[in-house]
């Protein structure tokens, strides 16, 4: 049986990104292949630079199999030439890491793995999640929450806020109003798409700029979630999705979609078409291939 390690600082399930993780592991488990601390076949989640050191991995070692999956702050990551295989996470990236002259390997060492889910639409209805809008996420400032509170009280709409610590949020008081819980099983982010009319993703601004989804994005879409996005160059291009620029725009987006439930269907059906080959199973087929 051949053996894999995994590569991440996100190793606590307090971190979004460590159910990609997770998932991962469980798929390549499937596939028949055995996790094991400190393996050849090493597989890096590069969610910024890379470390010098990472737990059940260790240090980076020239002489394993070093296969890297990058999906954001890419800047961060000075060379990546470092590694065997080098999967991005959009084609607009890999072009802009070829130009920047930071990725010196062969074209077939070089690939693309967009945003991966485990995630699929559910029918189960749960008050605790109806609402019009809804939006998980920790309290740093965020300007999709500071854009969407005025939206929300101006027209009186059912908010619901889930993440740790809103109580401490920085911006707009009134936040705290709308926390409804501090966190959301993973399995039950489709309930939550099935129950919520939108639900809001923001990204950092690097993320917009180089033209890189999120894996909670994806999540999102792939659980039958109406998604309004900031203004991020991959959502509506490749995803053809649903962004905003300014909260100007985000207002009539907003009550144009929560007052169509023929528009909401037939944006969500768009979408999931485009995601049918953007699952976990398929990414962890696709990175066990480079496995020796």
């Amino acid at each position: 049986m051949t053996d894999y390690c995994i590569a991440s600082p996100h190793k606590n399930e307090l971190w979004y990104d460590y159910r990609l993780y997770d998932n991962l592991k469980s798929e390549l488990k499937l596939l028949g292949f055995n996790y094991r601390a400190g393996a050849k076949n090493r597989i890096y989640l590069l969610g910024g630079r890379v470390l010098h050191f990472y737990p059940e991995v260790g240090p980076f070692d020239e002489a394993a199999n070093n296969i890297a999956l990058s999906y954001c702050h890419f800047d961060q990551v000075k060379d990546y030439g470092i590694f065997n295989h080098v999967f991005f996470c959009s084609q607009r990236v890999q072009s802009k890491i070829y130009v920047d002259k930071r990725c010196r390997l062969p074209a077939a060492n070089i690939g693309i793995i967009r945003p991966f889910s485990s995630l699929t639409p559910s029918t189960t209805i749960d008050t605790k999640y109806s609402c019009d809008i809804a939006f998980i996420g920790t309290p740093r400032i965020r300007p999709i929450v500071e854009a969407i509170l005025p939206i929300v009280e101006k027209h009186k709409l059912d908010f619901k806020l889930f993440g740790p610590n809103w109580d401490k949020y920085s911006g707009n008081n009134n936040a705290v109003k709308y926390w409804s819980g501090t966190s959301i099983p993973y399995k039950d982010i489709s309930v939550l798409a099935h129950n919520a009319k939108l639900c809001l993703i923001d990204h950092h601004e690097s993320m917009n700029q180089d033209g890189a989804v999120s894996h909670k994005y994806v999540d999102f879409l792939s659980a039958g979630s109406l998604v309004i996005s900031d203004n991020n160059k991959n959502a509506k291009g490749f995803y053809k999705g649903l962004c905003f620029t300014s909260p100007d725009d985000l207002e009539p987006l907003v009550l144009k979609y929560l007052a169509s439930k023929q528009l909401r269907t037939e944006q969500i059906a768009l979408q999931l078409e485009l995601l049918s080959k953007q699952t976990t199973a398929l990414a962890a087929r696709t990175l066990s291939e480079q496995f020796i």
